[in-house]
């Protein structure tokens, strides 16, 4: 299956939230209402126009039967209704699947930015094993059992994360050095700080809807507690 990652940002400041995306170097590439799609380097962002602030985990993929047949083989039990494919995980959180035809990142789009959406969950083996079993690719996974992270074939990362309750958060990866990605938020009026994470640096700017901060993590050098799935052959780097 050919799921790129599309999580989807609900918020009573939508101006706000597309205006951060596209200074992270995301790229508007849809409008419909009060929807407005966003491409990044890898994966993509909807930001919808809601009364009250929210994140869905989404995916899209070119064929949505290709994607219920491989569910269905795989076990995983799917609702399908106007064009969208639900899969409930154990902790109760929906995942949806859009039907969307493959697409390049378009012209403008920074190709060190990826989307990396966490779903926050009391059960991170449950939400990890849907997400194996709807195709992506143990990235990185902890000793201890509280996070692991994949990649979509299609684009995009999305992250496993232990917490009391099933949540999505939106946040992003990249590729290089963050400090002059958080120069350019600033140079944008945004307030981006640079924090040194025990992992690495990650940039921190306010939500516009005053929930906390949108994080931007540098890719994962340092893997003390951490272990790089080998996705060439199947096995873990144990460090």
């Amino acid at each position: 299956m050919t799921l790129t990652v599309h999580p989807v940002r609900h918020t009573p400041h939508a101006d706000e939230w597309v205006r951060v995306v596209e200074a992270l170097g995301g790229v508007v590439t849809g409008r419909d209402g009060d929807r407005v799609d966003l491409t990044l380097g890898h994966g993509r962002v909807a930001v919808v126009r809601a009364s009250e602030p929210g994140a869905e985990l989404g995916f899209e993929a070119p064929d949505l039967l290709a994607v219920t047949a491989e569910c269905e083989r795989n076990g995983l039990a799917t609702v399908s209704a106007d064009g969208r494919l639900e899969v409930t995980g154990p902790d109760g959180l929906r995942v949806h699947v859009d039907e969307h035809p493959p697409a390049a990142p378009p012209p403008g789009a920074d190709p060190a930015l990826s989307t990396l959406p966490l779903w926050y969950s009391p059960d991170v083996a449950g939400a990890a094993g849907v997400l194996d079993r709807l195709g992506l690719a143990v990235r990185i996974a902890s000793h201890s059992g509280d996070w692991v992270d994949f990649v979509a074939p299609g684009g995009g990362f999305v992250a496993a994360h232990a917490a009391d309750r099933p949540s999505v958060q939106l946040s992003f990866e990249y590729d290089g050095d963050v400090r002059p990605l958080a120069a350019r938020l600033t140079a944008h009026g945004l307030a981006a700080s640079v924090v040194d994470e025990n992992y690495g640096l990650t940039v921190r700017l306010p939500d516009p809807d005053g929930t906390g901060n949108i994080w931007v993590n540098e890719v994962q050098t340092d893997l003390h507690g951490y272990r790089r799935a080998d996705t060439r052959e199947g096995r873990a780097d144990r460090r």
